[in-house]
């Protein structure tokens, strides 16, 4: 029987079935109130019962809550994604849509004999299988896999179906010329219609061209399989062609066109490339979160057993690693609107993105980056860089869905989800530290968000930031930077460098002028130096626990304005009662009835008073300072702040 996952979306999938071949606090389902509940496919190999499950399958399937859902988001918002599935190495297959009883009437099945499982097992990296035709759509379909690697074992599979029923189309539309697409092994995969009398069938010879007798058809395959580009003149049994070819290198495909248009052949082989690269950046960014996932196996609450409670446990769930999905979604979801401009409202997506966020929870982008071997974090540095792919064309779509949102009953629902993403409740704590936060802009202005999170080595960042626009598109941005910001820092363990990485990501790309002032401060929790960066925000301050004050100097210009900025790493110890006061402009700027301003003397003065109680009764008496200044009904000031105190 299948198993009940926390759905974020109501809207049902039709089946395919090629390629099977909680929130934050982790409440159940049941508490969430407006949650939906609805079934997904979980199957049990190789037979699909629950005889066979053990206490540590019980724990995986706990673990998969948060990916399946994500998972769910991917293929219900990408039509061109016939199924998506995750495939632990224990027996555990997670499908959307849900497939199950077609697996029954097959079973025993066993999805980790079937080739794209062992195809990505045996490659260590991502694979895409060779074209079939659905049985269940007729299209022309594809599959692409990623192994799960943990500490470099294999933990499972990630999978996607893809329809490449669009393209076959796109090929049949071409006027110009005869298109077809060359595989990694030289052989035609897919193909335009031809027409009678066709000259040049022999290029369409059954078998790899690579293997032609004529030297010149060989030699030209063997460019294309080169991943090279170009334009050559063979000589066939029926004439003579020039046949123009480009790379598809996210596939190790080529578009070639006999009698064909350069520039058209260009345009259409990057446009093919980008869903390509795409799709593989889903299952890519799926695999990290999932690794990310299984890790704390039994922490994750969501998925109902038969016979089994959702779940005691007494803490966070692991809605942190779900900020993948979230900028995933942002970035690739981007690419593929890029392609498929046109094929999908504004409004089921923007609604999937919107629900998911609350789950996806605090971001990990690459948390995977300081694994064993060059090649884990060539990977991941690849699949981070993935995120930054089309940022332009991403802000303009979500400033477009935006003004849809705007005109719509769901706005306002967006922006709550936004916040809680962006600010979340639950306010993350770091050994020998309190952390408290003051953020008391309504959800239509949030432009700005604060992260806390450790990492290995014994180290954890502290980051303020905060983006110059309004509205949902600055929420957007806020909600893809904070995530680039997490993974860079993860990835290179600087501060310096990780806004500087961020900054590249943003430039030239951020509209309408928005730019992100941001302050991230790295603490050794050992040593508790704390190293730091500040990109063009207001520098923060340090009250000692005898009363001195001391500011935070050195700094550049605000993220997103240009390509380079001159950011150095400073350094600070934070002595035992020592209070850092990360703080945004709108709070000093909070003014009364007579204009006057609550202004910085006054927080430093708020600080030194109550430096010897904890962070959070700091953020009680600054909130309640702020209200009082302010007077009667003042409404809600966009002000916003981190108070860090080290433990005595």
């Amino acid at each position: 029987m299948p198993l009940i996952l926390v759905a974020l979306a109501p809207t049902a999938c039709g089946a395919a079935a090629e390629g099977a071949g909680g929130n934050d606090d982790n409440e159940s389902s049941a508490a969430k109130g407006p949650a939906e509940v609805v079934a997904a496919g979980i199957w049990i190999a190789p037979g699909g019962g629950w005889d066979n499950v053990t206490g540590e399958m019980e724990e995986t399937l706990r673990s998969l809550s948060g990916p399946s859902r994500v998972l769910r988001i991917m293929v219900q918002e990408e039509e061109v994604i016939e199924l998506g599935y995750i495939g632990t190495s224990d027996g555990i297959l997670v499908l959307w849509p849900d497939v199950t009883e077609t697996l029954q009437m097959i079973a025993p099945f066993d999805y980790r004999e079937r080739p794209w499982y062992l195809e990505a097992a045996r490659a260590g990296e991502t694979v895409w299988t060779k074209p079939y035709q659905s049985q269940t759509t007729g299209n022309i379909s594809i599959t692409c896999a990623t192994p799960i690697l943990i500490e470099g074992n294999l933990s499972g599979v990630v999978g996607m179906d893809v329809s490449l029923a669009e393209i076959e189309v796109d090929l049949a539309n071409i006027s110009s010329g005869y298109p077809f697409l060359l595989d990694g092994q030289g052989a035609v995969v897919m193909k335009s219609p031809l027409p009678e009398g066709f000259l040049w069938d022999e290029i369409l010879a059954p078998g790899s061209l690579l293997d032609s007798k004529n030297l010149e058809l060989a030699e030209l395959a063997e460019e294309m399989v080169r991943g090279e580009e170009g334009m050559d003149l063979v000589r066939l049994e029926k004439g003579s062609t020039r046949i123009v070819y480009y790379p598809l290198p996210s596939v190790g495909w080529s578009l070639g066109v006999a009698s064909g248009d350069g520039e058209l052949t260009a345009a259409k082989a990057a446009a093919y490339d980008q869903l390509f690269h795409c799709i593989s950046g889903h299952t890519e960014i799926m695999a990290l979160e999932t690794g990310e996932a299984l890790k704390g196996r039994g922490s994750a609450t969501g998925i109902a057993l038969p016979g089994l409670e959702d779940g005691d446990g007494d803490g966070e769930g692991p809605s942190w690693p779900m900020a993948i999905a979230a900028a995933a979604i942002f970035a690739l979801m981007g690419g593929l609107v890029g392609y498929w401009s046109g094929r999908n409202a504004f409004g089921p997506i923007f609604e999937a993105i919107a629900k998911g966020l609350e789950e996806i929870g605090r971001g990990d982008l690459n948390a995977k980056i300081e694994g064993d071997g060059p090649r884990v974090v060539r990977r991941l540095g690849e699949a981070f860089d993935k995120m930054a792919i089309d940022l332009k064309d991403r802000i303009s779509l979500f400033e477009e869905r935006s003004l849809e949102a705007g005109r719509s009953e769901k706005a306002e629902e967006v922006m709550e989800e936004l916040q809680r993403f962006l600010l979340p409740e639950r306010v993350p704590q770091i050994e020998g530290f309190q952390v408290a936060i003051l953020a008391l802009a309504e959800e239509r202005e949030c432009c700005h968000f604060y992260d806390a999170f450790e990492m290995e080595g014994g180290k954890a960042m502290v980051v303020l930031a905060e983006v110059s626009g309004k509205g949902l598109s600055a929420a957007m941005v806020a909600a893809v930077t904070r995530s680039h910001i997490r993974a860079a820092s993860r990835k290179l363990g600087d501060p310096a460098k990780a806004l500087r990485e961020t900054n590249q990501n943003l430039v030239g790309n951020v509209r309408n002028g928005m730019v992100v002032s941001c302050f991230c401060g790295m603490l050794d929790l050992s040593s508790h130096a704390m190293s730091y960066a500040n990109a063009g925000h207001i520098p923060p301050f340090i009250v000692s626990s005898d009363g001195f004050v001391d500011t935070l100097v050195g700094g550049a210009i605000a993220m997103g304005a240009l390509d380079h900025i001159d950011l150095e790493m400073e350094g600070w110890m934070i002595d035992p009662g020592d209070v850092l006061v990360i703080y945004n402009d709108g709070l000093i700027e909070v003014e009364n009835d007579g204009g006057e301003r609550f202004g910085t003397e006054s927080l430093i003065t708020l600080v030194k008073d109550n430096r010897e109680r904890s962070a959070q009764d700091i953020v009680k008496e600054l909130e309640r300072a702020i209200r009082d200044h302010m007077g009667g009904d003042g409404g809600r000031p966009d002000a916003a702040a981190m108070i860090v105190k080290r433990a005595g």
